[in-house]
């Protein structure tokens, strides 16, 4: 991985662990959402451009995750690059219909993103999950089991905007469910972001995925001990 990505990747992280903080603490100030570019200000086009990436970099930490994860696990890594490619996606979805409701408007366009964003909330809460056996065995148990609270709490959310209370386009209401949602995700994204730094060796080295598993022996071990060594991803 290119070390520029990864210091970006990482970086971002801690940006949007702050965003999502903020977010928060706007919602229980305000008691409304309010996402990069919308409502239109001079900095849209400077926000949806940064916003964009921000996603593309953290894409990239994720994959990695997910390629390193393959050696042990290669269902949950084909899972997480569908989530992650369909987070992506569906990231970029949303701020091109931002553009377009910041620049014409329009009811359709404005139903258009909230559908766009609710996809997105669920892609990147699965996406989280999907990278837990990767967190459980490179990271602490606090991050391996904080990653299962965001699906729940985007569920929570998505009930009740079908079963309690519809919200106006573009944005979701603010409620309890979002504000811990935002929560949730700042912390995370701020450990991912420290676990990067502390583990920067899997993610700038190359790495083979057959030494992953396949220890080898050191020839030149003193005393005629051998000495293993590859098999750095998945030490356990």
């Amino acid at each position: 991985m290119p070390k520029i990505l990864f210091y970006a990747g990482t970086v971002l992280c801690l940006f949007l662990a702050l965003m999502s903080a903020g977010e928060a603490a706007h919602e229980l100030r305000d008691g409304e959402l309010a996402f990069v570019a919308l409502p239109e200000s001079p900095r849209a086009a400077f926000a949806i451009f940064s916003a964009l990436a921000a996603g593309l970099a953290i894409a990239a930490l994720f994959l990695r995750m997910a390629a390193l994860l393959a050696a042990r696990n290669l269902f949950g890594a084909f899972v997480a690059v569908v989530a992650v490619s369909g987070a992506t996606a569906t990231l970029v979805a949303v701020l091109l219909v931002q553009w377009r409701v910041t620049t014409f408007g329009g009811t359709q366009l404005n139903e258009v993103h909230f559908t766009a964003l609710m996809v997105f909330g669920f892609f990147l809460s699965l996406s989280l999950l999907a990278l837990r056996p990767y967190f459980s065995i490179q990271a602490s148990r606090f991050l391996s089991a904080l990653v299962f609270f965001p699906l729940p709490l985007f569920v929570m959310i998505l009930a009740q905007e079908m079963f309690v209370a519809a919200s106006p386009a573009p944005l979701p209401l603010a409620s309890q469910a979002s504000s811990v949602f935002f929560a949730v995700l700042s912390l995370l994204f701020f450990s991912i972001a420290v676990h990067c730094i502390r583990h920067r060796h899997l993610f700038l080295e190359m790495t083979n995925l057959r030494e992953l598993l396949d220890a080898r022996v050191d020839p030149n071990a003193r005393n005629h001990r051998a000495r293993p060594i590859g098999g750095v991803a998945f030490d356990s």
